[in-house]
């Protein structure tokens, strides 16, 4: 579970790359501040950038103190903010399907 929620961090921090990356937005100096250029460009709520914020510094946690990591710290984590990672997704598809399917129809009659 541990690696799972590892590997859900680092999607979000990726995906917020690449669109931080294509709209030559600022650049970020932190993983956190992918999250909050996102949520300052109305991609994802202030709320939720909040919540991948403290996502993100879990991640830190996990990559320097994996060993001491509760089982529990990471169930409990799962349990309550599973849903980010669904919001997350939801937010991003809400904001950028018009422009998925128009690159994808772009491509499709090349």
């Amino acid at each position: 579970a541990q690696r799972a929620l590892e590997i859900c961090i680092n999607i979000c921090i990726d995906i917020g790359n690449h669109i931080v990356s294509l709209n030559n937005t600022e650049k970020p100096e932190t993983f956190s501040d992918v999250m909050k250029i996102l949520a300052k460009h109305k991609v994802i709520s202030e709320e939720l950038s909040t919540q991948l914020i403290k996502m993100v510094r879990f991640r830190n946690f996990l990559g320097h103190f994996y060993l001491e990591i509760d089982n529990e710290i990471i169930y409990n984590i799962l349990q309550k903010n599973i849903k980010d990672f669904s919001s997350f997704k939801e937010a991003i598809l809400a904001k950028f399907k018009g422009n998925l399917l128009e690159n994808s129809e772009k491509e499709d009659s090349t």
